[in-house]
């Protein structure tokens, strides 16, 4: 019949022809398409299994989680062009099968905990604070050394610390600290002539002198100064400060501008402001999570391998470890008794076998902030019931059910509060698992709450300081956290655990006890929002 029928010339109808008059040109094209792939797959039949397994995954949106861990903690995706990402909380030996996203298993390097060696990881012979932190620290260390010896220009970036609790002072400070580091400045605390106890009471600087040197002019710091009555800006000349113009600085206590998740802070302060060598600065809030939505620093802070979950922790890690008298605090030698495993770095096998009891003992903060009057109301802080606090013991049950595996041997429960007496009232009614960090007379790192007037005179403030900080970190090492909603003290140590899914938090009053069921704990971004910020 010619070429119109589709016959060929031996009478046999054509293949073509049958099939797009049977089913159609489309079901024609989808069988055209597969025969090629099923070609292709023959000459990938041609590598070993394991080479085929191996492509068939390397390209597939649905990775296993160890492949992940794998690709991420070798770099592989660094030759992609790709940043390397944060890998997975896997380890090796586990089955993907049984792989919990909800498990908060601790990654190298969380918090201050000793870990083993990471079997991917090549730069395992850096500090424990720079695991799964990035690779910037080593460039940011020599950049802020040239600065400080004075090979390079002047550029600084100084945080006045605010009148404030250790929490909001931390995350004033974080939020600082990533300003200069994207924007290559020294970076120095101080707490100028301020009657506060310096963050030096607290910690040691492990990688780089933060120590703003004593000797700064009033003049450079005293409008930062939250009680400051007047104009919050320099003047433009000064008899004790000539060159004051190559100064500027930024007022940011209480702030809640979003101009860190847009702006470019390159260009700020503005009129100028930017290119001063100088930057004097004071925050009380957190906004080192908004930095990640900032469309002008979002890709430096992904390249540096950092991410949103980790980098307050990063951050805080790489500027601050605990100093001899908050290691001396009853927190943080709770914390080292009952929280971490021992610490045997000369030992492989010693390490593993402490590594492994401590996994199995299931370990539950509980932060219960009852308010400012503890501090300076005796009457009214001693009149305080447990029964109006009962719903964080009763939360630490239920997660406790939940969360309890055939392996664990032990619940510890970690109180951290502000109220002297509601810490005696539970270790009344709970007894010896129930850790409380101190119960000697509580008082606050802010002399003013306390109603004194000599703060820079007493001590008392200086070990006040280091008492929080202790408290604090030693929460950080627990395994799920109970926080108040309204405090920013429990919510620091949630995000320096460098865990998730592991946090939960109510208010006097609550719960249902959904409010502590498996799914009921608080995303990462809620926290980062809420309250001072992170």
């Amino acid at each position: 019949m010619g070429a119109r029928g589709g016959w060929d010339e031996n009478g046999n109808e054509g293949i073509s022809s049958a099939l797009t008059r049977r089913w159609g040109h489309k079901t024609f094209l989808m069988v055209a398409i597969a025969l090629y792939f099923m070609g292709g797959f023959c000459i990938l039949s041609s590598f070993t299994g394991r080479e085929v397994t191996t492509i068939l995954e390397q390209t597939s949106l649905f990775q296993s989680p160890q492949l992940i861990t794998e690709r991420q903690t070798t770099g592989t995706f660094e030759s992609e062009g790709l940043a390397a990402g944060l890998p997975s909380p896997l380890d090796e030996e586990d089955d993907p099968t049984d792989w919990d996203v909800d498990g908060p298993r601790r990654p190298p390097g969380a918090a201050s905990i000793p870990q083993g060696k990471h079997p991917h990881n090549p730069e395992k012979d850096r500090p424990e604070a720079f695991q799964r932190c990035g690779d910037w620290q080593e460039e940011y260390m020599e950049l802020h050394r040239q600065i400080l010896a004075g090979e390079r220009p002047p550029r600084y970036l100084v945080a006045v610390l605010s009148q404030s609790g250790l929490a909001d002072q931390v995350v004033g400070v974080m939020s600082l600290f990533f300003w200069a580091l994207l924007t290559g400045r020294a970076f120095q605390i101080t707490v100028g002539e301020q009657p506060i106890p310096p963050l030096e009471a607290a910690f040691d600087a492990p990688y780089v002198n933060w120590t703003r040197p004593a000797g700064d002019p009033l003049v450079l710091t005293q409008h930062l100064y939250r009680p400051f009555k007047g104009k919050r800006r320099y003047p433009k000349v000064h008899a004790l400060v000539p060159n004051i113009q190559e100064y500027g600085s930024m007022y940011l206590i209480n702030n809640k501008s979003d101009f860190f998740a847009t702006k470019d802070l390159n260009t700020l302060p503005l009129d100028g402001g930017a290119d001063k060598p100088v930057l004097f600065m004071a925050s009380n809030r957190g906004r080192v999570f908004r930095l990640f939505d900032n469309p002008h620093h979002r890709r430096k802070l992904f390249d540096m391998g950092l991410r949103p979950e980790t980098a307050f922790a990063c951050g805080f890690r790489f500027l601050f470890a605990p100093n001899a008298m908050t290691r001396d605090e009853t927190g943080w030698q709770l914390a080292e008794e009952y929280l971490l495993p021992g610490n045997f770095p000369d030992d492989d096998d010693e390490q593993e076998k402490s590594l492994a009891l401590a996994e199995n003992v299931l370990r539950i903060g509980i932060q219960i902030r009852v308010g400012d009057f503890v501090f300076n109301t005796p009457g009214k802080a001693q009149a305080l019931q447990l029964q109006d606090y009962m719903a964080y013991f009763d939360c630490a049950r239920e997660i406790e059910k939940h969360k309890r595996t055939v392996t664990t041997s032990k619940v510890i429960w970690y109180l951290v509060s502000d109220s002297q007496r509601l810490k005696e009232l539970a270790l009344d009614k709970f007894g010896p698992d129930l850790l409380v960090t101190s119960t000697e007379p509580s008082r606050h790192v802010l002399c003013v709450k306390d109603g004194l007037t000599d703060c820079n005179e007493s001590d008392d403030m200086a070990d006040s300081l280091a008492a929080a900080a202790a408290d604090m970190m030693g929460l950080a090492e627990t395994d799920y956290i109970i926080l108040t909603h309204k405090s920013g003290f429990g919510k620091v140590a949630a995000w320096l655990n460098m865990r998730w899914h592991n946090v939960w938090w109510l208010a006097p009053g609550e719960p249902k006890p959904s409010v502590c069921g498996p799914r009921a704990y608080v995303q990462l971004e809620q926290m980062a929002d809420k309250w001072s910020g992170l």
